[in-house]
């Protein structure tokens, strides 16, 4: 079935490999680099068409337009090779299943909203559900264990349990969403019967208001509420939206009682959230709250390694430990900054190795980096280790004060270009020697210690960021 978007590439849904264009991306992967065919050749799909040409299909338009501007003569040549024929090429967008999926209260292709009362109860093709977003491809680390046990008992049990409903909360970019779709999946798997619906909370409220303008708030209801899962992600957007917040109010109490599973996101907990009504936030408690951190060293690494794991793609591991010792904040941005290094090299034709990491990368990571300062990093580790700044120069040797010491001195010859021997001074006159003793703990006891570990990486990332 085509679909015509003015100015654009049609959107094809219909296209499978045919055994011409298997034949060719195995002629094309002994012609392009390995890097560039796994980049820009290997996701597309391809089959004769009806009238002599040969329809490539691709995931968007950047994508139709680099292949034709950098490609379209190769895979003339070798669909001729493989087949004997001279075909035309023509590109079209391949629409991916998670947008076919959306409910009909997106916008129709042709730029109209259609009538709520078009609209079906949510089934197993109308969860909204993105398919990357798997169990299977989710990192599991101290970052995140508990939530993902909690996640994983959720979905063998829908309902069942007493974390009903489940509410995830942690900055942007830490992976609520991943799992919160991961649930959906592994419940559709188990039990092939439920009805799972995922939304953002301005989906629902887009969603909420459509079938208000079209006098269709039954529908609306039905399709919300006729689910034996509801995913809500972002809830913290309901605040100030006085008569949402009453629709989701009766939403999450029917559901509730109904013994239907709900699982909520937020960017904080649910005390934390101003502008909600207290009726809703007191339910949001009334299952299992809990939330997700940022990921240490170890596990940001874990992350990059599964991501080129899934992608089929392999870089250099020194290129993957400065990519991870460099972004601390958040999945998202992480695997931003290796995606980023990935285009590039292809778009270049170079390898991927670290000087070129190290060259698209820093100018990034440094733009954003704080101007880090001994000082500062005396009194970020008091306050996270809550004792006075100035202990940090002083000669007592409590435990408690040593450790923070030793932490502060790890820290300055990590992110400052100070000499040891100016360190050592900046802590009460200390010796060098003293200072290479603190390091060479505090790497030590970070490779046993995971809670002294997060402790770190948190007081490097509100230094650098």
């Amino acid at each position: 079935m085509w679909t015509t978007t003015r100015g654009k590439l049609a959107l094809y849904e219909g296209v499978t490999n045919s055994s011409q264009w298997n034949d060719c991306l195995n002629y094309l992967s002994h012609r392009v680099k390995e890097q560039s065919f796994k980049t820009w050749l290997k996701p597309t799909r391809g089959e004769p068409g009806s009238n002599g040409d040969f329809k490539v299909a691709v995931p968007n338009q950047f994508v139709a337009d680099w292949v034709k501007a950098h490609f379209n003569e190769l895979i003339e040549e070798a669909l001729h090779e493989v087949s004997g024929r001279r075909y035309s090429i023509s590109y079209v967008i391949h629409k991916p299943p998670e947008e076919e999926n959306q409910t009909s209260l997106d916008l129709a292709a042709a730029g109209q909203r259609e009538p709520v009362s078009a609209i079906r109860p949510a089934g197993n093709h109308q969860h909204n559900l993105n398919g990357k977003y798997n169990f299977e491809s989710l990192v599991v680390g101290d970052f995140n264990q508990f939530a993902c046990a909690a996640a994983t008992a959720v979905a063998e049990a829908p309902g069942m349990t007493k974390y009903n409903p489940l509410y995830i909360y942690g900055g942007t970019g830490l992976g609520k969403t991943h799992i919160v779709q991961a649930i959906g999946h592994r419940i559709l798997e188990l039990f092939p019967g439920k009805r799972v619906m995922y939304a953002t909370s301005e989906k629902f409220t887009s969603d909420f208001i459509t079938s208000i303008s079209n006098s269709s708030t039954a529908n609306f209801t039905r399709v919300y509420r006729d689910v034996d899962v509801l995913i809500i992600d972002d809830i913290q957007f309901f605040t100030g939206k006085e008569s949402t917040q009453e629709q989701f109010f009766h939403t999450f109490n029917t559901l509730y009682h109904l013994g239907k599973q709900i699982v909520l996101t937020s960017d904080r907990s649910p005390k934390e959230i101003k502008g909600l009504e207290e009726r809703l936030l007191s339910r949001f408690s009334w299952g299992l709250v809990t939330d997700l951190q940022a990921p240490d060293l170890e596990n940001r690494t874990a992350i990059l390694y599964k991501k080129l794991e899934t992608e089929g793609i392999s870089v250099p591991d020194n290129v993957i430990r400065f990519i991870a010792d460099c972004v601390s904040t958040n999945i998202r941005e992480l695997e931003g900054a290796l995606i980023r290094l990935l285009a590039y090299a292809s778009l270049k034709n170079e390898a991927v190795d670290l000087p070129l990491a190290e060259k698209v990368l820093s100018d990034s990571f440094s733009s954003r980096r704080k101007e880090v300062t001994i000082d500062a990093i005396q009194k970020k580790s008091s306050e996270c280790f809550g004792i006075d700044p100035d202990m940090m120069r002083a000669k007592k040797k409590t435990s408690k004060i040593a450790l923070a010491r030793q932490v502060a001195m790890y820290l300055s010859r990590s992110l400052t270009d100070n000499s040891l021997k100016m360190i050592g001074e900046a802590f009460g006159g200390r010796d060098h020697s003293t200072v290479i003793h603190a390091c060479d703990l505090i790497s030590k006891k970070m490779a046993v210690d995971s809670s002294l570990r997060q402790k770190i990486d948190k007081i490097s990332a509100d230094l650098l960021y």
